[in-house]
């Protein structure tokens, strides 16, 4: 099936606005062309030159894939939205429910271009596959030809990266929730990180560990080890940005840090808006 009329979202007025221009689906793809997200409250906009969904029926994917959206436009900006949490959550069962029954999921976008006031964010293509591990959902994400503009620290920002991890399948759609929407009750997701890489130039960061996410990274735990390839050159783009407080905070991680094939590795930690590398917190704020 094949059409150029927008499609209506189910999603609720006030969480988001989401056109599309060309839609197509069968039996287990959805793809959109134009996509254009609008987030409520000032939660800033997403536009796509195409988005796909493959691993669900076509009655299923076109709502999956507009959350999916709306996740990834909320996971850029931190913006959370009261009136996303419960369509969220329901969508996050769905998608549970595909996995369970040994669907996998796979997204892609390309030409993604995010925009929340002066913070502007450009993606060449972006990556989510979720595959039935038993009892967990194994993920994989990955993003490329990243631009940043409007931050404080724009010469900090990887320019790709790429993670893989698992978490529980129950958990699946309270980590949807908690990524758009706002309960008063805060979840707490449990992810096993197996490997994470962020590059930008000859900077390159590594590692692996645990998270106990909630959506608001003040009250987010995370455990695990850290390396990083060229970390002078990283302490030069903090300086350059006029992060004093990052650079010097670069500066103690180097100076407690262990050499090891050409990088520096730490053992880390975050609670509580802290981060603790080799026993010494880190001055970020």
């Amino acid at each position: 099936m094949t059409s150029s009329v927008s499609r209506a979202s189910a999603i609720p007025a006030g969480c988001a606005r989401i056109t599309h221009g060309g839609h197509s689906a069968d039996q287990e793809r959805t793809s959109f062309d134009r996509i254009i997200v609008t987030a409520g409250s000032g939660g800033g906009t997403l536009t796509a030159t195409s988005q796909s969904l493959t691993g669900t029926t076509a009655d299923a994917g076109p709502d999956l894939a507009d959350a999916a959206s709306v996740l990834l436009l909320a996971a850029l900006t931190g913006h959370h939205d009261a009136a996303c949490s419960s369509w969220l959550e329901n969508e996050g069962r769905s998608a549970e429910t595909t996995l369970a029954a040994s669907h996998n999921l796979s997204l892609n976008w390309s030409g993604v271009s995010v925009k929340r006031g002066a913070l502007h964010i450009g993606i060449g293509s972006t990556r989510l596959t979720l595959q039935n591990g038993g009892a967990s959902a194994d993920a994989t994400l990955s993003v490329s030809g990243v631009s940043v503009s409007g931050v404080a620290t724009p010469s900090l920002m990887p320019s790709s990266a790429t993670a893989s991890f698992t978490l529980p399948q129950g958990e699946l759609a309270p980590l949807m929730a908690a990524t758009a929407g706002k309960t008063a009750t805060l979840p707490a997701v449990h992810v096993t990180i197996s490997s994470l890489t962020a590059q930008r130039d000859t900077i390159e960061l590594s590692g692996n560990g645990r998270a106990t996410l909630t959506g608001e990274t003040d009250n987010t735990s995370a455990s695990g080890h850290l390396e990083v390839r060229d970390i002078s050159a990283l302490i030069d783009h903090a300086r350059q940005d006029g992060q004093m407080k990052i650079a010097t905070a670069l500066i103690l991680a180097r100076m407690v840090s262990h050499k090891a094939d050409g990088g520096n590795t730490w053992d880390t930690t975050w609670e509580g808006g802290v981060l603790t590398v080799n026993g010494v917190p880190l001055p970020l704020k």
